[in-house]
């Protein structure tokens, strides 16, 4: 799987650094709201456009590993009641379980 995502990488990069190469020379007017800017270089908005989407690509990412790390805490705290729970039902002796006859014999008169 990593050399998979290695490969990917590789060659989202290829393609980034060939379109940044055809568009060098090329100038574009942006305007975002209510503000605009005249003559800026192509190259300089795609890298700019790039880093604002790693940036919020980045900020999801770690409000889902967030809420990840606490439901992880929350099954193991659940996880520990239960396995104390379960060392508490081993260490009861047999005098102290409950005989329920009405199921044996229930069961033994579907047989």
């Amino acid at each position: 799987m990593k050399i998979f995502l290695n490969l990917l990488i590789i060659a989202i990069i290829v393609v980034v650094m060939v379109v940044l190469a055809q568009n060098f020379d090329q100038n574009v007017d942006v305007d975002v709201l209510t503000y605009s800017w005249a003559g800026i270089n192509l190259v300089f908005v795609i890298i700019i456009t790039f880093a604002i989407g790693a940036m919020f690509g980045a900020a999801f990412m770690a409000f889902s590993a967030i809420q990840t790390k606490a439901r992880l805490r929350e099954v193991q705290r659940k996880n520990k009641t239960i396995t104390v729970e379960l060392e508490r039902l081993r260490n009861i002796s047999i005098e102290e379980i409950p005989d329920h006859g009405d199921v044996n014999e229930e069961s033994k008169s579907r047989s």
